[in-house]
């Protein structure tokens, strides 16, 4: 635009990848806090109250209910693994599995998830820094004569699947088949995947369950433990890769966060909040419901816009400010009522334990160059990166 102006988003999902979403997401928390997009199809709740209450409502299911599974899935091993993830059902089957789920997580000690962290950061640093900007998950560049062939794009998402894998007790001569797993698994059962996608999908979740099932763990179980690891992928890579630009940005606070692992966990905490990896996520109407006073159908969808709740007023003051030192701070970006994410901690620490270990080692700098983008995707704000060379 002639005097510099660059244009709004035309969508929340559009926003994900635009360079700036924050100004945008304002002017629907203000004007429109929940509307309906035609374009979309679906409603969009973007204030903080408003996405609260579409959390606590019980007819907001997970799934669109006619299709709990999605139709590309059904009858492969991957459909076989969503349909028995807690995070991906509601009703008597997530109120019976979902406490198992929760306990497991709190298994692990802040201590725990730093050791795990930094092993994966050691081993995949080991043959030295990845280099390159190809990606999301693409990159050709060997730095290791087995799967750790990473680009810098790579290592965001592989960091913390191997980090959880390690805490979930896989040897290391596993790490490396069951890291690509995941990510096929991940890829697969994404919306719009291509049918040689789902097909790698359903090797991998037969792989992985079998391990699963090889500890004497049940079938949901086994599934549930590939959604620590797959889990581990998307928001946490986002997080790791918005960590590293607010470092860059705010130099001062960086060295703030260096001094000791509460101030970098205090930093990554607050780049959550402010930067919010995943920027939305959806609801379905199981029933005819009221929400915020609007009238929706049954089976229609809402997009709950987190990054516009993390940024209202009225759940955090002086929203915009980036302060990694706030007061109880307060996020949506970890989910709230019956479907609240039990690995926010957990996410968090990984993230700043890997940053640590890389600063404290050198390796940082010589990693991360420009920015140069967003991985296209339609929930979560994933930072991609120039090598140094290209930067």
């Amino acid at each position: 635009m002639s005097d510099g102006v660059l244009p709004q988003p035309g969508n929340p999902i559009e926003a994900v990848t635009h360079v700036d979403p924050y100004p945008y997401y304002r002017q629907l928390r203000e004007q429109r806090p929940l509307y309906f997009d035609e374009g979309l199809k679906l409603w969009v709740a973007s204030s903080h109250s408003v996405i609260d209450e579409a959390f606590h409502n019980v007819a907001l299911r997970v799934r669109p209910p006619a299709e709990p599974v999605p139709q590309a899935l059904l009858g492969t091993a991957a459909g076989e693994v969503f349909a028995q993830l807690v995070r991906m059902t509601d009703g008597e089957f997530h109120a019976v599995h979902k406490p198992a789920v929760e306990q497991a997580a709190r298994r692990w000690s802040l201590a725990d998830v730093t050791r795990a962290s930094e092993a994966a950061a050691r081993d995949l640093f080991a043959a030295g820094p990845p280099q390159g900007k190809h990606g999301p998950l693409g990159g050709q560049r060997s730095v290791g004569a087995k799967f750790r062939c990473l680009t810098v794009n790579d290592l965001m998402g592989v960091l913390p699947v191997q980090a959880m894998a390690r805490l979930l007790g896989l040897p290391d001569g596993l790490l490396d088949d069951s890291c690509r797993w995941v990510r096929q698994f991940v890829q697969g059962i994404a919306p719009g995947a291509s049918t040689q996608a789902v097909a790698l999908a359903a090797g991998a979740a037969e792989a992985l369950m079998d391990q699963g099932r090889a500890l004497g763990l049940s079938t949901v179980q086994a599934a549930n433990r590939i959604a620590f690891m797959q889990q581990s992928l998307d928001a946490t890579a986002g997080l790791m890769g918005h960590t590293v630009l607010m470092l860059a940005q705010y130099p001062d606070l960086a060295l703030l966060a260096d001094q000791s692992p509460q101030a970098m966990r205090g930093f990554v905490a607050e780049v959550e909040r402010h930067q919010a990896p995943i920027q939305n996520t959806r609801r379905f109407a199981a029933d005819p419901v009221v929400l915020a006073g609007q009238s929706i159908e049954a089976g229609q969808g809402v997009v709950l816009v987190l990054a516009s709740a993390n940024r209202d007023g009225l759940l955090n003051p002086r929203p915009d400010q980036f302060d990694p030192q706030r007061g109880e701070r307060r996020s949506m970006g970890f989910g709230a009522g019956a479907h609240a994410c039990p690995g926010a901690a957990i996410a968090i620490e990984m993230v700043a334990a890997c940053i640590q270990w890389m600063r404290a080692t050198s390796q940082f700098d010589g990693c991360f160059g420009a920015l140069a983008g967003f991985w296209p995707l339609a929930n979560a704000r994933i930072p991609l990166f120039a090598s140094r060379k290209e930067a």
